[in-house]
């Protein structure tokens, strides 16, 4: 009797140990569903902003023939992801010397820039071509978004 007990549990213990086993491989792929969702999906387009392919309307000490690539960083002095965005948009003028990169903080000076780009809500990134072109535009709140629009601004 104790030998045949002995490989019920033996085979019980298998059975568990492939059991556990299946549970940690769904449990890695939900934890990859996660990851999904959470990671930054790129820039947000909300319906607003200039039309990709328009002419860029003139910004006050903005010349887009400086640069093959013009980052337009509309922000408002009371936005607190404006704020934490601020040193990602530092770092993308000291890491690409290529782009230029202009924060338009919203006042009543600069309001008319805000209108004419049909900017409703910051931060709102605008990509322009060394020709005037909108190449790209959307809300975005992180580095790597901002990255993500220059890389969609470089192959439009």
């Amino acid at each position: 009797m104790s030998g045949s007990v002995w490989i019920a549990t033996y085979v019980l213990l298998w059975v568990a140990v492939l059991v556990l086993a299946l549970a940690v491989v769904v449990l890695l792929r939900q934890i990859g569903v996660l990851h999904a969702r959470v990671h930054p999906m790129g820039v947000h387009f909300g319906g607003e902003g200039p039309e990709l392919g328009s002419v860029a309307p003139p910004v006050e000490g903005v010349a887009y023939a400086e640069a093959p690539l013009t980052l337009l960083a509309f922000t408002s002095p009371t936005c607190e992801v404006c704020k934490v965005l601020r040193p990602s948009l530092d770092a993308i003028k000291r890491t690409y010397r290529e782009v230029q990169v202009r924060v338009v903080d919203l006042d009543d000076s600069t309001r008319p820039s805000f209108d004419a780009f049909n900017v409703r809500s910051t931060p709102y990134v605008v990509a322009v071509d060394g020709t005037g072109t909108v190449k790209g535009r959307g809300v975005a709140n992180s580095l790597e978004q901002v990255e993500e629009l220059m890389a969609e601004a470089a192959t439009a």
